[in-house]
């Protein structure tokens, strides 16, 4: 009887995940990808929607085909029979049975592995995986890892054989208690978004690579901070900046990490000029070089401060996502979206509402945009619950130590529209203090909260960020404007406050009268009256948004499951009379 009830576990046992609920991937276990020569696993993988969990029910990842006989057993997988997508890819894009598919992916490939060099240690790294994956190495569970956006890495050394099968199966359910949580105003793609690629490194290594302007030095000290993994005894870690003739050795210290300072006048990077420079870190048999530049952000009184000088933030809002590829975009894609903004005269784009692709921050670098990237704690979440909390934490850990050393990268965003209550100023508070203790060469910022009575910015939050944002829709959700005068008039806040959302729907082509909503016409207007209104009260706009995007929030039938807010359509090509006046806004003399 004992045995039969084991053999029908998987039906009976309805806690049947419970020992593969390992800990989740944190942020300290990175390692940086950043200068290193990757192999990637990308290509064709087979894929199966999972809809029951039977995967993990029937331990498929066993692969247990024939019984103690060695005869064939009746089994309900194969994987190399299974169809085959794309990885990266999203799952709703592949099929279109896929289309609305919310639950557990299983994606699996063989692929082979021989070993480079002795002592040599191997990480999986994956791009991006929305929301919850976990990873299969030859029948062993190695990882699991939380968050739609971010990526992750774990050691496969001694899992690996010659002929290897690896399974990755990615859950994009929403579950009240995670970030983002239930509801959101953008569209749940479920898969493997980004790449997923091996890192060899020596024994060792140079796991994390930190280098930046030192705040308040007279844009003269560069700080380093470099971390050790592996025998770090009596290690030296090397540095070198050719063109600025620089060469320093910093001697490792016992908790495996290097602290130091070059004393050096590199040319500043900024959107007019963005100036790179290649920078070398060496330690025993290991090396990394990446590009990456100097500036300073910084506010002061009501301005932000960009390399000592007050600019105004001409920013623009823009989702993740194309037509064809959902959020997998490509990097002529992303050069696009970048030289879209700078064309309308753009010095900065927020991008909307999660971690974009670190190739985005890669390629802003080089054209010269600045960033605002942010982590996905949108409307309401459940603030009171230490897991969360967590997990956003992480997330946020995950983005700065990605994105370090990109210097377009100048705001870290926290949130977005949450209601003010204690919990959520607790929890906000300390992601706030978070980020300062990890990076505090850059600014903080969050989407904080109007009182319509008052009609005034009042929002606890606004006295720990750096940054007070606000989105406001006056001209679309509230049909007159004089509202918007009134709460810059009463809002006296001693920081930088800028408009992080503003816009109206219009549908491509749909002329009409200016009062008329979802026509170019009243968008237009709409822009109009904003910067009319808004002039010299702030320290930035950001337009809500570039292009049209998927949202099955959006049930009007003019918007036919899309946020018609862009000032391009989701094709990216046809621009809307908008565009041209926030162009002529940002491009003034």
């Amino acid at each position: 009887m004992g045995k039969m009830l084991e053999d029908y576990d998987h039906l009976l046992n309805i806690d049947f995940d419970r020992s593969y609920q390992i800990p989740f991937q944190q942020a300290e276990e990175y390692i940086t990808a950043a200068g290193r020569e990757t192999e990637k696993l990308d290509g064709i993988w087979n894929f199966a929607p999972d809809v029951y969990d039977t995967f993990i029910r029937k331990k498929f990842f066993e692969e247990v085909y024939q019984d103690e006989q060695g005869r064939d057993k009746p089994v309900d997988c194969n994987f190399d029979q299974w169809e085959t997508v794309r990885v990266p890819s999203n799952w709703n894009l592949q099929k279109e049975k896929y289309w609305f598919f919310e639950g557990t992916g299983v994606y699996t490939r063989r692929f082979q592995f021989w070993k480079r060099e002795e002592g040599e240690r191997v990480f999986l790294r994956v791009g991006a995986a929305n929301y919850e994956c976990r990873v299969w190495l030859n029948g062993k569970l190695l990882a699991r890892h939380q968050g739609g956006f971010t990526p992750f890495v774990v050691e496969i050394t001694r899992h690996l054989k010659e002929d290897n099968r690896i399974i990755l199966t990615v859950n994009n359910e929403r579950k009240l208690e995670q970030v983002p949580s239930v509801n959101y105003d953008w569209f749940n793609y479920g898969g493997l978004s980004r790449s997923v690629e091996l890192i060899r490194v020596p024994g060792t290594f140079i796991k994390d690579f930190r280098i930046w302007l030192v705040p308040a030095s007279g844009f003269g000290r560069i700080g380093i901070l470099a971390e050790i993994a592996g025998d770090a005894s009596g290690k030296e870690v090397t540095v070198e900046i050719p063109e600025l003739g620089v060469t320093k050795r910093f001697l490792v210290h016992a908790d495996g990490k290097v602290r130091g300072i070059i004393e050096a006048a590199p040319e500043l990077w900024s959107p007019e000029q963005p100036r790179l420079y290649s920078v070398i870190a060496t330690c025993g048999n290991d090396r990394i070089e990446e590009q990456t530049g100097f500036r300073e952000i910084c506010t002061e009184g009501k301005q932000v401060l960009l390399n000592g000088k007050p600019i105004f933030l001409k920013g623009v809002c823009c989702h993740e996502e194309s037509l064809e590829n959902g959020r997998v975009l490509t990097d002529q894609e992303r050069l696009g979206i970048l030289m879209e903004a700078k064309n309308m005269g753009c010095n900065i784009m927020r991008l909307s509402h999660y971690p974009h692709s670190e190739r985005m921050a890669a390629l802003a670098d080089k054209v010269g945009m600045m960033l605002w990237e942010e982590i996905p704690v949108y409307w309401a979440l459940c603030f009171s619950q230490e897991e969360v909390y967590n997990n956003a934490q992480n997330q946020l850990k995950e983005m700065i130590i990605r994105d370090f050393n990109r210097p377009s990268a100048v705001i870290w965003g926290i949130g977005n529209e949450n209601p003010d209550t204690d919990e959520r100023l607790e929890f906000m508070k300390k992601l706030n203090d978070c980020s300062h203790s990890i990076d505090p060469s850059r600014l903080t910022a969050a989407a904080c909260l109007v009182n319509i009575d008052k009609m005034q910015v009042i929002d606890r939050l606004c006295q720990h960020i750096d940054v007070v944002a606000i989105n406001e829709y006056y001209g679309w959700y509230y049909r007159d404007y004089d509202g918007l005068k009134e709460i810059l008039d009463n809002s006296v806040l001693g920081k930088p406050l800028v408009i992080s959302e503003t816009g109206a729907d219009s549908v491509q082509g749909h002329y009409g009268d200016e009062e008329e909503l979802f026509t170019e016409n009243h968008q237009s207007k709409m822009y109009r009256k904003q910067f009319e209104i808004s002039d010299g009260y702030i320290a930035g706009i950001f337009p809500w948004i570039l292009y049209d995007f998927r949202s099955p929030v959006r049930l009007n039938p003019l918007q036919d499951s899309f946020n018609r807010k862009g000032l391009i359509g989701a094709d990216k090509k046809y621009k809307k009379m908008a565009y041209e006046v926030v162009k002529g806004f940002y491009c003034r003399g």
